[in-house]
């Protein structure tokens, strides 16, 4: 992964701000140094000018020496199609998103339209920001917006989904298979992310009723409210899970940055013994194990994703209920994080932002939470827990989580 130092990040973020953001990073510092002395005269044509002449204060500061408490924010490029590739192990949607080609900004927007010319022959007269509304929105499970941007039963709309399954497939077959998990006549879908948080979700259906007012001469109105009833089909649980996994990555980039020192390093040194010991072939023991443990193990073998939300409830005691597999997972995951000190994280839905010193390593535990996701079981955790039924998906490659660790533009 191709890393800065704290000023660098200052100079992109601004490049950033001004509208650069697209370009690959040398390209960004390239442009911040060509500008560096006339930086404020360029607040005019900023795309955000609010943020921008803050990136550019942030650097006058910094060329003082003076400390700038500025947080640099990078975005994931097209996280829903990201998340979805990186769950179904598609290199071609992963490519699509900067998972996988370090040397190139990806934007799977652009790309389907570049794809639909193809398909026409013709250039495709939208621009990307309807391209992005109408993909986004399409892999949520929506059809009116592809219609708004397309027309109805175009050639411009059979090209647009042609090429949303040609640039994500895997993302595309994950689509079919959400839209299919749908419960009829289930009043709530539920599920357990594998750090145990419980996503819950109600099936509401708006409902009318005439409300007859006697005081006012009998007069009527119609209200409308919303009712916990079941209905036989529904889109929801496309948009809910993906963004249920979304919310995961960032709950566990807050756990992998902003850390207890202490309490890390103590688990470190228990696991560490406790694998000596197993090597030495000493029987595992415990003598207590907390519901708390139980609890966060069981997340683990379902869902085959390692998650250091159980670090804090480890004790010496219960450290043998814990496979060796899942010990290792641990202790390879809180190594990387001891390599680096704590530090606060502010996440936005799919925007990660932190100190501009901090960011090669926020950027680096990102591109591992994905890597892990697609070297999970996560997703055959998810469908099963929805439908009741076990079953495994068949992801399109086992290559693509080494393809991740080596990504540059995961965020960017």
């Amino acid at each position: 992964m191709q890393t800065f130092t704290g000023f660098e990040y200052l100079l992109i973020d601004a490049c950033n701000q001004w509208g650069g953001d697209k370009l690959t990073f040398d390209k960004r510092l390239e442009w911040a140094n060509v500008n560096l002395s006339q930086l404020e005269q360029l607040v005019a044509t900023a795309e955000n000018k609010p943020l921008y002449m803050k990136a550019v204060m942030a650097i006058r500061k910094a060329q003082k020496g003076l400390p700038t408490g500025h947080l640099v924010g990078f975005d994931a490029v097209c996280s829903g199609v990201q998340v979805m590739s990186a769950l179904t192990g598609c290199i071609a949607g992963a490519t699509a998103t900067g998972l996988v080609d370090p040397n190139v900004r990806a934007d799977a927007y652009s790309k389907t339209t570049e794809v639909m010319k193809g398909i026409l022959g013709t250039a495709v007269g939208v621009t990307r920001k309807q391209a992005k509304e109408a993909l986004m929105t399409s892999f949520y499970g929506s059809k009116a917006k592809p219609i708004e941007i397309f027309g109805e039963d175009t050639p411009e709309l059979n090209a647009f989904y042609e090429a949303a399954n040609i640039v994500a497939p895997g993302a595309w077959e994950l689509l079919q298979d959400l839209l299919a998990s749908w419960q009829p006549m289930a009043l709530v879908h539920a599920w357990k992310l594998p750090d145990g948080f419980d996503a819950r979700v109600k099936v509401m259906e708006k409902v009318e009723a005439r409300i007859e007012v006697d005081e006012l001469d009998h007069a009527s109105f119609t209200y409308e409210f919303y009712e916990n009833k079941g209905k036989m089909k529904g889109l929801s649980n496309v948009a809910n899970v993906v963004h249920s996994v979304d919310a995961y990555i960032l709950r566990s980039i807050h756990r992998r940055c902003n850390y207890d020192l202490e309490v890390f390093q103590r688990a470190a040194y228990l696991i560490e013994h406790e694998l000596i010991h197993r090597s030495l072939g000493t029987p595992a023991t415990w003598v207590e194990v907390t519901e708390e443990v139980i609890y966060y193990v069981e997340q683990y073998e379902r869902s085959g994703m390692a998650d250091v939300v159980i670090v804090p409830h480890l004790t010496c005691g219960d450290m043998g209920y814990l496979t060796t597999k899942h010990l290792q997972a641990l202790a390879e995951i809180i190594e990387g994080m001891l390599q680096y000190k704590p530090f606060q994280v502010v996440t936005i839905h799919d925007e990660f932002k932190c100190h501009a010193n901090n960011m090669n390593y926020l950027r680096m535990q990102y591109r591992n939470m994905l890597a892990e996701l697609a070297a999970s079981n996560v997703l055959d955790d998810l469908l099963s827990q929805i439908t009741g039924y076990q079953g495994t998906f068949k992801k399109l490659s086992t290559t693509l989580p080494e393809l991740i660790k080596g990504s540059n533009y995961a965020l960017c």
